[in-house]
């Protein structure tokens, strides 16, 4: 069982930031997803790595089918999962000990280390 958060600045704001966050739970299960849409912009983070790093979407470039915005958001995350040195599929615990960004990314990384997760099962 993983942690999930979604939020929205309206009703279809949140409507999509909770099917984001549910491509993601089938996509990689027992990670756990901060989804939010506020003012045009879905931004996805993970609570393992540090808070202000995410993936940003905006929703006038997200294609409208379910299975294209499915597959743009799972894309989404698993570049930010690789970034972190973990593994595209389910979460099986491993720390976030790095974090694969620009400079200014590295150094706020350093300064700010990632929540410590277990899986519940």
């Amino acid at each position: 069982m993983a942690l999930i958060y979604c939020d929205g600045d309206n009703d279809l704001a949140r409507g999509y930031a909770k099917g984001a966050a549910e491509a993601l739970v089938m996509i990689y299960p027992n990670h756990s997803w901060w989804v939010e849409c506020k003012q045009g912009v879905l931004v996805i983070k993970h609570f393992g790595i540090s808070g202000t790093i995410g993936m940003v979407c905006h929703c006038s470039t997200l294609n409208c089918s379910a299975a294209a915005f499915k597959s743009e958001i799972t894309r989404a995350a698993g570049e930010l999962l690789e970034r972190a040195d973990l593994p595209r599929g389910p979460y099986v615990g491993q720390p976030v000990l790095s974090f694969d960004g620009d400079d200014e990314i590295e150094e706020h990384f350093a300064d700010h280390p990632p929540l410590l997760m277990r899986v519940i099962h």
